[in-house]
């Protein structure tokens, strides 16, 4: 009987583990993902221009999920303490994506335009030769520390997983960098690289993690009773 119990027990706390685990590993096939962009390639370092750097924090966060019709992206630059040349902060000044694009409209924020390049021929970056077949640019100056653009790409068959797949690496540029980071060559502008942030398993999955966690404990002690 105990044998059994501990089956059923331990049984129970490898499915709610091995849930978790698919929760995290089933990201590359998700309705929505969260990117933060932390890595950046350091054009100070002018003997090594794809010389990579990566902070403690993001200096942006993104977030791409599927709509009807298409997707919705939400871009912020986060307030951080990355070097600006002036009081007035950096500017987050574009977006570089690879994947099937459409119809891009500004809905919040800082407005947004842009879209696939011609033919959606893909284009090269010079960082780190990332590939991208359309970029979007940002009203003014661009989005400002603490604002958000929220914008919509809509054509038939786009998703969010055409944006995130393993190969498609979005970039962004960030304006009015200071520091070392305004040399001849840069300007003043610095491109990070955004990677996906990790995903938290649902409330319910902890849950029955723990319903397992249990039983296994409730199990053993039976047992070491029972010896």
């Amino acid at each position: 009987m105990i044998q059994n119990l501990r089956k059923i027990a331990v049984a129970t706390g490898l499915a709610a583990m091995a849930i978790a685990s698919s929760a995290n590993a089933a990201v590359a096939q998700a309705s929505s993902y969260t990117y933060d962009f932390k890595t950046f390639y350091d054009t100070s370092t002018i003997s090594n221009p794809f010389d990579t750097k990566t902070l403690s924090y993001s200096v942006a966060s993104m977030s791409i999920k599927d709509i009807t019709g298409g997707v919705e992206i939400s871009l912020k630059q986060n307030s951080t303490l990355f070097p600006a040349k002036t009081t007035s902060g950096t500017f987050l000044d574009g977006l570089w994506l690879n994947g099937d694009w459409g119809t891009v409209a500004a809905k919040s924020g800082t407005a947004a335009s842009g879209g696939a390049t011609f033919l959606s021929l893909p284009t090269i970056y010079k960082d780190g030769g990332y590939v991208y077949n359309g970029s979007i640019g940002f009203a003014g100056n661009g989005i400002t520390e603490g604002s958000t653009s929220v914008f919509t790409i809509k054509a038939s068959g786009v998703s969010a997983y055409d944006f995130a797949k393993s190969s498609n690496v979005p970039m962004i540029m960030l304006t009015n960098v200071g520091g070392i980071y305004n040399t001849f060559l840069s300007g003043g502008k610095v491109n990070f690289v955004g990677t996906i942030a990790p995903q938290i398993p649902e409330p319910s999955t902890y849950a029955l993690m723990g319903l397992g966690l249990v039983g296994v404990a409730f199990v053993s002690r039976r047992a070491r009773r029972a010896a």
